[in-house]
């Protein structure tokens, strides 16, 4: 059972075993099914087993590994030919398996689908594979909360716990007319005109905020915690050094990172950067907004 999705404009492939509900384990990909019959538009495919991975892992090198992201305990391993993504989602709990090619065209995922948090797991490597497959092709999924206001949106990064959901709901209660687009995981494409548009995906966080939509972006906002609001606007490296850390990539890949640092390089030149020191109030957000009317 092939299930074609279109994120940002490029197509995922998925193929379930026929026993399986999709639309049950994944409900935030439904806005995202399409029909595109040219198998050449497909960017990267997934197939998914019902028997366990065996991979050796002997000569394999531990790129990345950490604790309460994608469940319990997250591992990246490079072999020679594959890199190797393990999700622990419960302490002590079994480890479920995706072998990727290095370049994430094609990836194999292993779940217990009687698990309770199947669903939960497979759209953690769906989003793995998409992100690394779409670096090349001028796609930054980044860590942010998207709002949107008048056609255009406006990205808020920072730190896990620094409050972007919260300036996001600011936004929209203080704000006449303000929209979430996602909360968590938006895309940006740079479109062949040079546009910068950033589009919702099936990955919001917490908060169920799944629009298969694209919106110009205006700028780019990182919060910092303080005890008074201020700010700043960056330009130049002091603009690429604010947006890198909430970009995502694998650092040590050379080619991957490189060519999300060129595409990072092109989106600033387009896209406003600024910093917000601020207290999680009315003011902050009226503040940030009063900015943004200045671009």
């Amino acid at each position: 059972m092939n299930i074609l999705f279109c994120i940002a404009g490029h197509i995922m492939e998925v193929v379930f075993p026929s026993t399986l509900d999709w639309e049950q384990l994944l409900p935030s990909f439904k806005p995202f099914r399409c029909n595109i019959p040219d198998i050449n538009d497909i960017i990267c495919s997934i197939y998914i087993v019902e028997k366990k991975i065996d991979t050796d892992l002997s000569s394999s090198k531990l790129r990345y590994q950490v604790s309460g992201h994608f469940g319990h305990l997250f591992s990246l391993m490079e072999t020679e030919h594959n890199y190797i993504s393990d999700v622990q989602f419960v302490e002590n709990g079994n480890y479920y398996r995706m072998k990727s090619k290095k370049d994430f065209t094609a990836s194999t995922v292993y779940i217990d689908w009687d698990y309770e948090y199947a669903g939960t797991i497979l759209s953690s490597f769906l989003m793995i594979a998409y992100t690394m497959s779409t670096i090349i092709h001028n796609i930054l999924m980044i860590h942010a909360s998207v709002v949107e206001k008048d056609g255009y949106a406006y990205a808020f990064l920072g730190k896990s716990g620094t409050g972007k959901s919260t300036h996001s709901a600011l936004w929209q209660t203080h704000i006449e007319g303000v929209e979430l687009l996602n909360d968590d995981n938006p895309a940006i494409r740079i479109e062949k005109n040079g546009c910068i548009y950033v589009y919702g995906t099936p990955w919001s966080g917490k908060t169920p905020c799944y629009k298969n939509r694209k919106v110009l972006l205006k700028a780019f906002v990182r919060l910092n915690q303080a005890s008074t609001n201020r700010f700043t606007w960056k330009e130049g490296v002091d603009a690429l050094i604010t947006l890198l850390p909430g970009c995502s990539s694998m650092r040590w890949n050379t080619l991957l990172y490189n060519e999300m640092c060129n595409s990072l390089e092109k989106v600033i030149v387009s896209v406003k950067t600024g910093c917000l020191d601020c207290l999680p109030n009315k003011e902050a957000a009226l503040l940030c907004y009063e900015e943004m009317k200045k671009i």
